[in-house]
């Protein structure tokens, strides 16, 4: 898996199918990963851990290769409706992933011509609530009281129920819970219905791009001794997928050298063309560099936090 990551970053595709591929290798690491955890301690059921996170860029990041993924599919629509901006919970991010993508796989393979399947992010009561529904063919009743065991699937051929099975003891790992409700001929939907984590204190969000492992580490630790909400990205192009769910105002921190010969000046000034407005470049040179973008912080390598 390490390999085929990085070939994907050697080879000229065009970025979404970059995108499609990076997120399938990410799910499919992640799943090596918990089969590891098993073998090592057998008969133990791996329990997903958790951060808080926001969960719409999350979402978006899956419906967004979900749509790439199904994309000679005639008459399909995979829509993502957010209507609880900014909602956070404990998830492991990479497991929450994997659940979506499963749960709209599903959806699509239950629906016969065309359909839709809708995900949505709501937040009731002190909870969220992740919701992916489609239109497709249900689910009868005798069959619907038994899915989310293990060993229960529906309608896929040699399938495990293993997807389902996860996907619910991961929520329920997380304080949560999975519920299907199904109606033959009409579709089903299932909800993972979440304890809603507080909003940061304005200041302590923040979004980091550098190279260096030691300094995303470095960042992480403060950030959770702070309280804080930070997002690492290794690369320009993980940082420009992001950005679109990002709020414009939301604090970003640039490597003024990066690898392959990027500069974080060309990177910040992009950035600061869609909108953002508190770009500051985190490099050990100072500010007369960059005394041609007026509108561009500088500091150093050190995070916000810990001054």
């Amino acid at each position: 898996l390490a390999a085929l990551g990085a070939s994907v970053k050697g080879l000229t595709v065009p970025e979404e199918q970059r995108t499609l591929i990076d997120g399938a290798v990410g799910r499919m690491q992640g799943i090596a990963d918990d089969l590891l955890r098993r073998y090592r301690a057998p008969g133990a059921e791996a329990k997903a851990k958790a951060e808080t996170r926001s969960l719409a860029g999350l979402i978006e990041q899956v419906v967004a290769e979900k749509r790439i993924q199904h994309k000679d599919r005639a008459g399909l629509k995979i829509g993502f409706v957010n209507s609880a901006d900014g909602a956070r919970a404990a998830v492991d991010p990479k497991e929450l992933q994997r659940m979506i993508s499963n749960l709209v796989n599903n959806a699509v393979e239950a629906l016969d011509n065309g359909g839709s399947v809708s995900v949505s992010l709501s937040a009731p009561d002190g909870s969220v609530v992740i919701k992916v529904a489609d239109d497709g063919r249900g689910i009868p009743p005798g069959i619907l009281s038994k899915l989310g065991r293990k060993g229960e699937t529906h309608g896929k051929d040699g399938g495990t129920g293993l997807g389902l099975y996860h996907a619910r003891t991961a929520a329920e790992s997380w304080g949560g819970s999975l519920v299907i409700e199904s109606e033959p001929g009409k579709g089903t939907t299932v909800a993972i219905s979440l304890p809603a984590a507080a909003k940061p204190a304005p200041g302590l969000r923040a979004v980091l791009l550098d190279d260096d492992p030691l300094v995303h580490m470095n960042w992480r630790m403060a950030a959770k001794a702070a309280g804080a909400e930070l997002s690492t990205h290794k690369t320009p192009q993980e940082l420009a997928a992001a950005a679109a769910t990002l709020p414009r105002d939301i604090p970003l921190y640039i490597d003024s050298e990066l690898a392959d010969g990027a500069k974080g000046e060309d990177i910040a000034a992009e950035l600061h063309d869609k909108g953002f407005t508190d770009i500051t470049m985190a490099t050990g040179h100072g500010p007369d560099k960059f005394a041609h973008l007026p509108w561009l912080k500088v500091s150093g390598k050190e995070p916000p936090w810990s001054k």
